[in-house]
């Protein structure tokens, strides 16, 4: 909890002991603990709309993605951080990749109830509810999005006291960091995202936990060729 409580007050002493290099393995654990715990508890109402089961696979897959897209992006950003010049422990960097995920996290469970009342104010699945079904994709996909890029802030303040402590770098050297890390994000973590499918589910499949078309397409082009267009021909 010791960990969590510093995220709520602004994670100003966790980031501290980041940058020094204290208690890394410490709070890694916990940090891994707490975004399991409060994005599961997004993912059971993410999945809520197509009853039981589904809320229960999603509350299972939203921790999976972004378990696994703090865990993939590690070593790329600390290999991309070290090139560009900012040479950081790879603790360091795991602990800072993960943070930004875990704060993202707690953003997404404070915004719950609200993604619960758009849910049980929604038509229930059908072949008739396609709309109503991509509304909700949409609005998910905007929450986990907002919150996960906002979760990146806990990395700018991070870098800011880099500057202010004897690892002193030029500005520019870390906005490339940043831009690379949150780059790295969003890239892979649209791609784990698409692959596990923590979504609404589908109004014309039955629910599996893993689809067999997981790895065909990508999230960016099921919206902008599929939902997208759907919602506007509505308008």
């Amino acid at each position: 909890m010791e960990t969590w409580r510093a995220m709520l007050r602004g994670a100003e002493s966790l980031l501290d002991e980041v940058v020094a290099g204290r208690r890394l393995l410490h709070h890694w654990v916990r940090l891994c603990l707490g975004m399991a715990a409060c994005s599961a508890v997004y993912g059971a109402v993410l999945g809520g709309w197509h009853g039981p089961r589904l809320a229960v696979y999603s509350a299972i897959k939203l921790p999976l993605v972004l378990l696994l897209t703090s865990a993939f992006t590690v070593a790329f950003s600390w290999i991309a951080a070290v090139l560009l010049g900012l040479r950081l422990r790879f603790g360091q960097v795991a602990v800072l990749t993960f943070l930004a995920l875990a704060a993202g996290s707690l953003l997404l469970v404070s915004l719950a109830p609200v993604a619960w009342i758009f849910t049980v104010c929604s038509p229930p699945p059908s072949n008739q509810a396609r709309t109503a079904h991509n509304v909700l994709y949409l609005l998910h996909t905007g929450f986990v999005g907002a919150c996960g890029i906002t979760g990146t802030a806990t990395l700018w303040k991070a870098l800011a006291r880099i500057e202010l402590t004897h690892i002193k770098q030029p500005k520019r050297t870390l906005r490339a960091v940043y831009g690379v890390w949150v780059a790295a994000f969003a890239l892979v973590g649209g791609e784990v995202a698409w692959a596990l499918r923590p979504f609404v589910g589908s109004i014309y499949m039955p629910v599996h936990f893993l689809r067999s078309d997981a790895l065909a397409g990508n999230v960016y082009e099921f919206i902008f060729t599929d939902i997208v267009p759907h919602l506007l021909s509505r308008l």
